[in-house]
C-alpha cells in the first residue's frame, strides 16, 4: 500500500509540473529559431537593421570625379543641374562654380566641339583626393577662344592633355584644380602667337631688341 501511494503522489507531481510548463509566458520562447540561421525572426530583423548593407550608400571620391568627367562628355543639363557647387582653381585663378556657370562653360565648349570627349588615362586616389590624367579630343566647329582662328573645312581635329585634381568631402566635390594644355588647343584652332604690341596694333615696339638692351627674361645687373 505504501509503495502504491508513493507512485500515485509522484505521478500527481509530474502532472502538475507539466501543466505549469505549458502555461509559461509566450515571451519566454516567442517563436522557434530559424532553421537556416539559428536565430529567431526578431534577432534576424535587428541584425538586418544594423548591418552596413541597410545603411545609405555613399559614393567614393573616384566615383564623384568620374561623374564630373561624365557631365562634360554628355552635356546633360539635368546631370549638370544636380551637380553641387565647388571651387575651381585654373591657371592660378579661383572661382566659385555653381550649376548655372558650369552649364554655360560646358555648353560653350561643346558648341565649339560637339563631339568633345575627355578620356581618363590614369587615376590616383589618396584619401579624399583624386588625381586624373586626361586626354581631350574634339572636332573644331566654332570659335572658342577670342584669339583662335575661324573653323575650316575640313574641320580641325583638336587633341590636348591635362591634369585634374579633385578634393571631396561631405558626399560631394568641394574643389577642383585644373591644368589643361589650352596653349596647344589655341594653336590647333588656328591661333598665332603675337606680342602684346602686335595685339594692341602698335608695331613700333615689336622690333627685336639690340644686343646692348637687357633681355626681358634676364635679371637686371646689380649696381
Amino acid at each position: 500500500m505504501l509503495r502504491t501511494a508513493v507512485i500515485i503522489i509522484l505521478s500527481a507531481v509530474f502532472c502538475l509540473v507539466s501543466k505549469a510548463q505549458e502555461k509559461a509566458p509566450a515571451a519566454a520562447n516567442p517563436s522557434p529559431p530559424n532553421q537556416s540561421t539559428g536565430t529567431t525572426p526578431a534577432a534576424s530583423q535587428s541584425s538586418s537593421q544594423g548591418s552596413p548593407a541597410a545603411a545609405t550608400s555613399v559614393e567614393t571620391p573616384e566615383a564623384m570625379a568620374h561623374k564630373y568627367i561624365d557631365v562634360w562628355n554628355s552635356g546633360n543639363k539635368a546631370a549638370i543641374d544636380a551637380f553641387a557647387d565647388f571651387i575651381m582653381h585654373n591657371h592660378g585663378g579661383r572661382a566659385h562654380v555653381g550649376p548655372a556657370m558650369l552649364q554655360r562653360v560646358i555648353s560653350a565648349w561643346r558648341k565649339s566641339m560637339p563631339d568633345l570627349t575627355f578620356t581618363i588615362d590614369d587615376t590616383v586616389v589618396q584619401g579624399d583626393k583624386v588625381v586624373m590624367r586626361v586626354t581631350l579630343r574634339g572636332t573644331y566647329k566654332e570659335r572658342l577662344f577670342p584669339e583662335s582662328g575661324d573653323p575650316q573645312s575640313p574641320p580641325r581635329l583638336i587633341h590636348a592633355t591635362g591634369l585634374l585634381m579633385f578634393k571631396t568631402g561631405e558626399g560631394k566635390i568641394q574643389e577642383i584644380w585644373q591644368e589643361l594644355d589650352e596653349g596647344i588647343m589655341r594653336v590647333e584652332m588656328g591661333a598665332q602667337w603675337k606680342t602684346r604690341a602686335e595685339l594692341s596694333g602698335d608695331t613700333t615696339n615689336s622690333q627685336p631688341k639690340q644686343n646692348n638692351e637687357p633681355s626681358a627674361s634676364a635679371p637686371a645687373p646689380k649696381r
